[in-house]
């Protein structure tokens, strides 16, 4: 299920839901135009957009599921219905940000999404600076600094890594959706903090969602979550490096993600107006620990490892963001328990009584019942 087909007049693109990232970039660009572009081009876009959706377009356009126009939806007893502001409405309203995969959950297998395209230049300007550890308190001031200039169509990614070599290293990531002039001017001041390893260039938009693929390619297990924070200072980045290190021994491949989103666009957007609730100004950290052997003693434990490291990262931030279950696309931890309908309901806040109902009238049986599942209305 990975056909593509573009309305190039109205700016929608009508994708099967297995298509994936790379391949809708691809086909978008042909026309001078794009989807909201995620960090990672082996995700599919129907899974991508429907969880929510967050990427180097989130500044310009918002989320994902707020550009989703319509979608063909199969319903557990066999029909078929379209979902649109004109027809199942609801069901529309239901499926932004309330349905992570295309046929586990919450309401339907949906086959083909209609999602609105938005005029795209043919290429960016990409960084990745990698510095010493004695550097990150450096790399953490100069993104604080960074970030109250920071334009819509820009984005930066703090990782902290083992290197090939085994070592740890800080890593910074930037996109800027521009001409490298002005790319060059804007990333500057991290050049400036002297990287040990420099990777700048213009490269066509269609390659800037394969930038984040390294993660595809690490063996074996690997389990991730989402942290929120909204304290970003270099006493917090430091606890959460040295708990990061202590998991390293056990998983190598492990990683600590700070994502830079210009979010003002997702606030704007009544939190009424569509199933995804995230809309609060939380700057998203993903934990993930990779590289996991499952005949490993520390295979059983990695899920605590993990929400232990979750928990060290926003220590710092508010009781509120300590609380969130983080960007709902990285829940793995809470969205795999669902014997009751707790976390469903603190990640859909005060949008859950509708899905309740949205539930009740195409899955009353609860058929579809993976991710975060939805409690049908009684």
């Amino acid at each position: 299920m990975t056909k593509i087909r573009i309305d190039e007049v109205a700016k929608i693109g009508y994708f099967q839901s297995g298509a994936l990232m790379w391949q809708v970039e691809a086909e978008t660009i042909k026309y001078g135009l794009a989807a909201c572009a995620g960090l990672c081009s082996e995700v599919s876009i129907g899974g991508y957009t429907l969880g929510g959706g967050l990427g180097h377009s989130l500044g310009m356009y918002g989320v994902a599921c707020d550009n989703l126009v319509s979608a063909t939806v199969v319903l557990a007893n066999g029909d078929i219905v379209q979902a649109s502001e004109s027809e199942n409405p609801d069901l529309l309203w239901g499926l932004k940000g309330g349905q992570d995969d295309v046929g586990g959950s919450n309401f339907g297998v949906v086959a083909e999404l209609g999602v609105r395209l938005h005029p795209q230049r043919p290429d960016a300007y990409a960084v990745s600076y990698v510095y010493l550890p004695t550097q990150l308190e450096a790399a953490v001031a100069a993104i604080n600094e960074w970030r109250p200039v920071q334009k819509l169509h820009e984005t930066i990614c703090l990782l902290v890594s083992l290197g090939p070599d085994g070592n740890p290293y800080v890593i910074i990531n930037g996109v800027s959706n521009s001409a490298q002039e002005e790319g060059e001017a804007t990333f500057q001041r991290f050049l400036d903090l002297g990287p040990v390893k420099i990777t700048n260039a213009q490269v066509p938009w269609q390659e800037v969602c394969n930038l984040g693929n390294a993660m595809n390619t690490i063996p074996k297990g690997k389990v991730f979550v989402g942290a929120h924070i909204d304290s970003f200072d270099i006493i917090q980045v430091q606890k959460s490096w040295d708990a990061w290190t202590e998991v390293t021994k056990k998983a190598p491949f492990s990683i600590l993600m700070y994502e830079f989103y210009p979010d003002k666009k997702v606030g704007e957007i009544p939190i009424e107006s569509a199933a995804f609730a995230q809309r609060h100004p939380y700057i998203t950290v993903l934990c993930a620990i990779m590289g996991i052997e499952e005949s490993d003693d520390f295979a059983p434990h990695a899920w605590d490892e993990l929400l232990n490291l979750k928990k060290i990262v926003s220590a710092s931030s508010s009781q509120a963001a300590q609380e969130s279950l983080g960007y709902a696309n990285y829940g793995d931890p809470f969205s795999t328990r669902n014997e009751t309908d707790e976390y469903a309901r603190k990640l859909f806040g005060p949008n859950y009584a509708r899905l309740q109902e949205v539930k009740r009238k195409y899955d009353p049986d609860v058929v579809f019942d993976r991710w975060f599942a939805i409690r049908p209305a009684a």
